[in-house]
């Protein structure tokens, strides 16, 4: 069995092809498994409605919420310290125990031979790395990580799911992916007279997702909860954690229709220090408080359409569970008119297109030639632009491009400075500059260090071929011919 997870900021799951059926691995009735980690020194570590479940009043606290949107942190609980990635991979290890415990529930073969993991469209590749990393961490229990395949954008993954029926050639359609944390828009093709039946035209990512939604409506809760009890709720993970909940609650009661429309108001309730308050939220207060953050994502979907020369959509597909939102149709259909617009298993299409592309994939997305994807960054080598006359002179020199097809390979020659120079150090540098040559202020921080070894200890001046591959999953390899026809392949450190 290939399994396709869907790691989400707010909800994760897995997803799978079974004699040619697409499955959804949850116990029944069940929304999503909670991207929630929580610890303490007498349950240990919980994920998912456990940890939610755990981690209430007081002990709110020792929950971790939206890891996926800060994997440079760490969290302390009951004096433990968890990095990010030992929390990702938690997360992840918790959805393969789920997935595998479904599966033979349903009597599908739970031998697992490998994932393909979703991710927003402009990830990075460290991003992309460090969720690898994190996947492949041996699980608590003493079972093996899990061997990743590949990984997909999830608005690709979801235009994979909906277009999983007879194709009609040359359709066209943009995908909105407005999840937990992120609103994600790309333009697939689909042609079944190509080997490549799948084509991403472009995409691109703002990070933004329902959980700034949940925001703004817990800011103004707090305001109104402040001014009924007179007691300031700031700093109080207890009270936060509440205030929190109930944001997510008022949201959700928004979404749900009572018989034919949705609610014109609702209650958030909550109760401090064993009273009872009750904060009434208007449809028309949730939608001015969240406007911008709508226009926002519509500004951007119209860009992608602009930026290919108003290219024509045959369907726009809402997937994500935050486009379940009623005003988020309202927005898109007032600002595309005329376009066919419709919302199609915002909560499952991700995982199922995950698990579409995972029966294509071998490690790294080799053999994956049903989609055709496109390079989300520029990626570049630092170097000196003429080391003798000017050995502070420092540029980027970009091999592959924003946009290139993948995978995507290039080369350049770089020269030694010293005599007997055991090792190159390149220093690679990713951003959405499409020149050739950059200045090192344009491209902010390196991403990664390759290290690549010269066991011959050439004279200076000595020409290196050095090759960049991004591969099909959007990750990074650096190798150099050291003119004496050997292959040097490098160690990568991630600058995380």
């Amino acid at each position: 069995m290939k399994l396709g997870i869907d790691f989400g900021t707010s909800f994760s799951l897995g997803a799978t092809i079974h004699l040619g059926t697409k499955e959804i691995l949850l116990p029944g009735g069940t929304y999503g498994i909670p991207s929630v980690f929580y610890y303490d020194d007498w349950e240990g570590v919980l994920i998912g409605e456990a940890a939610e479940d755990a981690g209430q009043g007081d002990q709110a606290k020792n929950l971790r919420r939206e890891i996926k949107l800060d994997l440079n942190s760490t969290f302390v609980a009951d004096g433990k310290r968890f990095s990010a990635k030992e929390i990702v991979g938690h997360i992840l290890s918790y959805v393969k125990e789920v997935s595998l415990q479904t599966a033979q529930e349903k009597m599908i073969d739970e031998r697992l031979e490998g994932v393909v993991i979703s991710v927003p469209a402009a990830f990075t590749g460290n991003e992309k790395e460090f969720i690898r990393a994190a996947a492949e961490i041996p699980t608590s229990r003493g079972g093996p990580g899990l061997k990743v395949l590949g990984f997909i954008k999830e608005p690709v993954a979801a235009a994979l799911a909906y277009f999983d029926t007879p194709l009609n050639d040359d359709t066209k359609i943009l995908v909105y992916d407005l999840g937990g944390g992120t609103c994600d828009v790309a333009i697939v093709k689909a042609d079944s007279r190509a080997e490549e039946k799948y084509t991403v035209v472009d995409s691109d990512m703002l990070r933004i997702g329902g959980k700034n939604w949940d925001e703004k409506l817990q800011a103004y809760i707090t305001a109104e909860l402040e001014k009924q009890s007179g007691i300031s709720v700031h700093g109080n993970p207890a009270y936060t954690e509440k205030i929190k909940r109930a944001a997510v609650k008022a949201k959700e009661d928004f979404s749900v229709k009572r018989g034919t429309s949705y609610r014109d108001k609702v209650r958030a309730k909550i109760e401090i220090n064993g009273r009872n308050y009750s904060v009434e939220i208007t449809k028309q207060i949730f939608n001015e408080l969240t406007l911008e953050l709508l226009n926002k994502t519509i500004t951007m979907t119209r860009a992608l359409i602009d930026k290919n020369g108003g290219i024509k959509i045959d369907k726009l597909i809402c997937v994500g569970g935050s486009s379940n939102m009623p005003q988020v149709i309202e927005g898109l259909k007032d600002a595309f008119k005329g376009m066919d617009i419709r919302v199609y298993k915002p909560e499952t299409a991700v995982a199922l297109g995950a698990a579409i592309y995972a029966q294509f994939c071998k490690e790294h997305g080799a053999g994956s030639r049903v989609l055709s994807d496109i390079a989300p960054y520029s990626y570049g080598i630092r170097c000196y632009e003429d080391y003798d006359k000017n050995p502070d002179r420092e540029i980027v020199v970009n091999l592959i491009f924003k946009g290139d097809r993948l995978p995507k390979q290039s080369h350049n020659y770089f020269h030694t400075i010293r005599d007997e120079q055991t090792y190159l150090t390149f220093k690679v540098f990713e951003s959405t500059l499409t020149k050739k040559n950059c200045e090192l202020y344009e491209v902010g921080d390196y991403v990664m260090e390759v290290e690549l070894p010269l066991p011959h200890r050439p004279p200076k001046y000595t020409n290196v071929d050095v090759t960049m591959t991004l591969n099909a999953d959007g990750l990074i390899e650096v190798t150099a011919d050291d003119g004496k026809g050997h292959l040097i392949r490098g160690d990568k450190h991630l600058n995380f």
